[in-house]
């Protein structure tokens, strides 16, 4: 993506500020408290600051799930690397902050095309990342890849690891346990090593 004028000029510790205040109020909060006013306030600048770098708040949004987006994609391909890469999947799956902060971008997705097109384009990178490292580790302990489809393990995994996140942030936990104790037991069978 080519820098923007608004880039490459000015505070650009504000911008930064910006994203990263967003992040958390959409995390903590919700998406609808991520007011340009509120999320100045936050970061510590003027209100007018957010528009110099963000035309809209849709601009403001994008961004955030872009920063967001290629350190979890950064992870991911981390993932493909492991020793135990479906394990580190279920723990990047698990990983309460960055799937409240995916819940909040679904919901806005919801009501903004924009943020939908965005959301759809890493989602899919990050299908395909997931499910390439599933392929190497069941390939490596010589599970049928006929009998369980990569693409479905790897949205398994992800899926419940995202599920329980989503669950515990209402406080449902019933089932949870035995949950984990399930997943591990599979995660093992498929090769995985133990724990998480």
């Amino acid at each position: 993506m080519a820098t923007s004028p608004r880039t490459r000029g000015g505070d650009l510790n504000a911008r930064q500020r910006l994203i990263e205040a967003t992040a958390k109020i959409m995390r903590d909060e919700g998406y609808a408290a991520a007011t340009s006013r509120r999320v100045a306030a936050e970061a510590g600048v003027k209100q007018a600051l957010v528009y110099y770098y963000f035309p809209t708040m849709d601009d403001l949004f994008v961004e955030v799930l872009r920063v967001g987006a290629e350190t979890s994609l950064e992870h991911m391909r981390a993932a493909l690397a492991d020793d135990d890469p479906l394990r580190a999947l279920w723990l990047i799956n698990s990983d309460a902050s960055r799937t409240g902060l995916n819940t909040e971008f679904m919901a806005l997705a919801n009501h903004r095309k924009v943020i939908r097109v965005e959301l759809r384009a890493y989602a899919e990178r990050v299908r395909d990342i997931e499910t390439a490292a599933v392929t190497v580790a069941l390939r490596a302990n010589g599970i049928d890849l006929d009998e369980h489809p990569p693409v479905v393990i790897s949205m398994l995994i992800a899926q419940i690891a995202r599920s329980l996140c989503n669950e515990s942030a209402v406080g449902v936990t019933l089932g949870h346990d035995e949950m984990r104790a399930y997943v591990d037991r599979h995660l093992k069978s498929f090769g995985s090593a133990s724990g998480g």
